[in-house]
């Protein structure tokens, strides 16, 4: 298995930028691609929120693309982020940024897209609209058998588009739309129906909730299966029986409440042998991201083969 740093996590170096509309010159780029070399990551998954791909023009996505090479990573994948495609007003602007995120990766020998199929968020935003937001956002079971088919036929087009420079799409399991249970990602799964789409189990997204939602081991088994891409984060939860809610909070991989030892176990006993994306932030981004490597590196040299024997 191969480590990928996620940007999504150091989308806040570009402040006073806000996210979403900023490219981050080479120099600025310079210190975190080679710190991302230096801790042991082979790759980068770029997020648009710290990268903007669909302002560069093609010499400056070449320009990333070989500085990326030069520091000895990869692009592991394309993150575009909360590109919802059914019932909100953004669906088809969603769509023609999907569109141009696989030309995107062809330019940068990218061969992973993922989609993350959720409510976008502005730019910013106060701490009350943040916590109100989820109960008002649609989930799988508000979306028809209409909606999940006219999803799966746009990118079923897309991942056919996708295939023929041998570019992969991923199903992220996230919160705030269609694919927030293992459920939905599979139904859109089944329907899109191509060699060249899987899932990514981002078990965080699915367990980060403040309402009751499916158990993050089901869903892991569920989508071990098809699994071609993993993100992993974590955090704890605590419920308050006074107002029949749950709150989160950022953790690392090893102190969260999702037992990625156990997570992993399952994933490689479904011959899994792909990108694990560290997407640990909160305070210091850096050292998290680090530490959390270290420890899915100890698994995988340290446990799997434990497991194996």
């Amino acid at each position: 298995m191969r480590y990928s740093f996620a940007t999504t996590i150091v989308s806040g170096w570009n402040y006073p930028h806000p996210i979403f509309s900023y490219i981050p010159t080479a120099a600025e780029r310079r210190p975190l691609l080679a710190w991302a070399h230096s801790q042991g990551f082979a790759g980068i998954d770029v997020a648009d929120t710290w990268l903007n791909w669909y302002a560069m023009p093609e010499p400056d996505l070449r320009e990333f693309r070989d500085q990326v090479k030069a520091v000895g990573l990869v692009i592991s994948g394309l993150n575009p982020y909360r590109c919802i495609l059914a019932r909100h007003s953004s669906a088809a602007q969603n769509f023609e940024k999907l569109k141009q995120s696989v030309a995107t990766c062809r330019l940068l020998d990218c061969h992973m897209l993922n989609l993350a199929l959720s409510v976008p968020f502005p730019a910013d935003w106060s701490e009350r609209e943040r916590a109100e937001r989820q109960y008002s956002l649609a989930r799988d079971r508000d979306f028809s058998d209409d909606d999940y088919q006219r999803v799966a036929e746009q990118l079923a087009t897309l991942a056919d588009d996708a295939a023929r420079d041998g570019i992969q799409l991923t199903i992220e399991l996230h919160d705030d739309g269609m694919t927030d249970t293992s459920a939905g990602v599979l139904r859109l799964h089944r329907l899109i129906n191509r060699p060249n789409v899987g899932v990514n189990p981002d078990l965080q997204n699915g367990y980060r909730v403040p309402y009751p939602t499916e158990n993050w081991r089901a869903a892991l088994l569920a989508l071990a299966p098809v699994t071609n891409y993993w993100h992993v984060k974590s955090c704890s939860k605590v419920y308050h029986y006074d107002e029949d809610r749950s709150y989160s909070l950022r953790a690392s991989l090893q102190d969260g409440d999702i037992d990625h030892r156990w997570a992993l176990t399952q994933l490689a006993r479904f011959g899994y042998d792909g990108w694990i994306v560290i997407e640990s932030g909160g305070g210091d981004s850096l050292h998290t991201a680090a530490s959390d490597r270290a420890y899915m590196a100890d698994l995988v040299e340290n446990w799997l083969p434990v497991v194996r024997n």
